[in-house]
């Protein structure tokens, strides 16, 4: 009998975090419309967490817009939630500025440069892109020609811009920005229909991801009791 109500309070647990995932996502976004579910999740740094991840290129101007939006989520993220920075060099042109964003995080400087670079190539309308200008760029934060190229040309840094493009195709990513919620749910430019709105389907997806975790952290003490 403790067996069978045990089963059954499982099963009660699962319909309800059916219903209240089914009644979230019939209040506002739809799969398929307004985000993309993967059908093979890629990894979070964390499994802990609920992780949303931003792919970018310095040189998009879209991804430029997003950065006011992106910053104001990063600085006042929901209780279990992570967000990341990776640069998307899902083409040849664009990997030296994903070279580039990790030699800025080696040095620590990735909150003040990663914002200066995008103002310099959006609102200066400056051409940097080559290793040659971005090294003429991070000289003007102190880094030497000479230390930029030695990390620009690191394994470390080379290694981690071979995880970002193989992040980037695992998601299926066909251009940026790009939001990326718990490895499970894209959500692109064209079907976010503007910025603002993008955020909203991004802490709408980071709510279905905490009644999924909620019930299966339920299920899992009922299990055990």
């Amino acid at each position: 009998m403790k067996q069978l109500q045990k089963q059954l309070f499982v099963l009660v647990m699962g319909l309800l975090a059916t219903l209240a995932i089914t009644s979230v996502n019939a209040e506002t976004f739809r799969e398929g419309v307004d985000y993309t579910e993967l059908k093979q999740p890629i990894q979070t740094a964390d499994p802990s967490t609920i992780e949303v991840r931003e792919f970018f290129w310095f040189g998009c101007p879209h991804c430029f817009k997003l950065e006011s939006f992106a910053h104001a989520f990063a600085k006042d993220l929901p209780d279990g939630v992570v967000f990341l920075q990776t640069p998307a060099p899902l083409n040849k042109s664009w990997m030296n500025h994903a070279h580039a964003f990790y030699v800025m995080e080696a040095l620590g400087k990735t909150d003040v440069m990663a914002p200066a670079l995008f103002n310099q190539l959006h609102v200066a309308k400056n051409k940097i892109f080559s290793q040659e200008q971005l090294a003429t760029f991070f000289g003007k934060y102190d880094v030497s020609t000479s230390d930029f190229n030695k990390l620009f040309q690191s394994f470390s840094v080379r290694t981690k811009v071979r995880q970002a493009e193989a992040f980037a195709r695992a998601a299926r990513l066909n251009g940026v920005p790009a939001m990326v919620v718990n490895g499970k749910y894209v959500v692109g430019t064209r079907q976010a229909k503007g910025f603002p709105r993008m955020m909203q389907i991004v802490n709408f997806l980071i709510e279905k991801e905490k009644v999924i975790a909620q019930a299966s952290a339920e299920g899992r003490a009922a299990g055990k009791g």
